[in-house]
């Protein structure tokens, strides 16, 4: 019998953004020595991230169909009934779902951002009607939230003037990420920017930036890294307005390893999104030992601390402006190391305690 059922069945089968999140966090859990045992709920899908093997007290158990419409009815009146047969006594939603069905169970839900209430325009409509109602039911129905960043708490408490007891835990970066740089200075400076296309990401006006620079610097180039996401015409016609078109290159989604070697190549990262719960691309440039400029608003400032160069989202000289300062500011080697203990000092297996502790928080209240 298993106390805690951790829910990832909204959890998507590729490994960026939120599900990045759910796989590190639960490796991250598993492997801890004093954890209380644990039942992992999945689909097939979203089960191809956790490749850990079951244990004593640890199990994976498939408790929802891959299809959406079905899976959405299996959480709504299903999981917590079958968290409680496992043994359940705390359930945490990974993704803002939390089930009807509750009974006796204590729940905690991850709220990762307020996006979907602040902007609704970036993203699709029925996501947002799905994930501003799963959000209120979360704040209605859990005992306790999880939250990524102190902004992302200040933004639920201003939609939600009442809620349970917030937790701000932060999300832990890659401890493979080192600043190693690999590029070729005969090759030119190599920037990169790290996200779904996708309206939040705000390139259009990154794009917007890079060109008006690249005209002094015709040795810069720019790579996109990241999957083709949805209402992308804004990012295709800024592209396609570009006179330094030629210098912008669109990679795609690169796996762990292959981003690792794609950040050991650059000079700098830019990350000025319009609005994030946490921004890892941020932590893993800062990890790299990269220059980053990054995005005055929401958590981005937060995780970047004192190490990264902020810039108006909404104005493209001063991206412009942090792109060729990130670009040509060289710093000491101890300056490249306190940057890098700063991103080292968020880990998941911090995460993963501060999650485990407020676990055994609930299961003895």
């Amino acid at each position: 019998m298993n106390p805690v059922a951790i829910d990832a069945t909204s959890i998507p089968g590729d490994p960026t953004g939120v599900g990045r999140y759910a796989k590190e966090l639960v490796a991250a859990i598993y492997h801890l020595e004093d954890r209380p045992p644990i039942s992992l709920l999945t689909t097939r899908t979203s089960l191809r991230l956790f490749a850990l093997p079951p244990r004593g007290n640890y199990e994976n158990l498939i408790a929802a169909p891959n299809s959406r419409p079905l899976r959405l009815l299996y959480q709504e009146r299903s999981l917590g009934s079958i968290a409680i047969k496992g043994g359940a006594q705390v359930f945490h939603g990974l993704h803002y779902q939390v089930p009807a069905a509750r009974h006796r169970l204590r729940v905690v839900s991850t709220i990762h951002d307020l996006t979907f209430f602040d902007n609704p325009e970036w993203h699709e409509p029925a996501k947002v009607r799905y994930f501003q109602r799963a959000t209120r039911l979360a704040v209605k129905r859990s005992d306790a939230l999880i939250v990524p960043s102190q902004a992302t708490a200040d933004r639920l408490r201003e939609h939600f003037p009442v809620t349970p007891p917030i937790h701000v835990i932060y999300h832990g970066v890659d401890p493979l990420l080192v600043p190693e740089h690999g590029g070729d200075e005969d090759d030119g400076v190599e920037l990169c920017s790290l996200g779904t296309i996708e309206p939040r990401k705000n390139l259009p006006r990154v794009l917007q930036a890079f060109d008006k620079v690249a005209d002094r610097h015709p040795d810069w180039r720019l790579r996109i890294i990241g999957k083709r996401g949805w209402k992308t015409s804004d990012f295709d016609d800024a592209l396609d307005a570009m006179h330094n078109r030629g210098r912008v290159s669109i990679e795609g989604y690169l796996n762990e390893k292959e981003l690792r070697h794609a950040l050991r190549r650059a000079r700098a990262m830019i990350y000025v999104s319009n609005a994030e719960g946490f921004g890892l691309p941020v932590l893993e440039a800062l990890a790299s030992g990269l220059n980053v400029v990054t995005s005055n608003k929401s958590a981005m400032a937060e995780v970047g601390g004192e190490y990264a160069w902020l810039a108006d989202p909404d104005d493209v000289d001063s991206i412009a402006q942090g792109i060729e300062t990130a670009a040509l500011t060289s710093r000491t080697p101890d300056e490249i190391e306190r940057q890098v203990q700063w991103a080292r000092s968020f880990t998941w297996e911090r995460a993963a305690r501060e999650t485990v502790v407020l676990y055994r928080q609930l299961l003895e209240g």
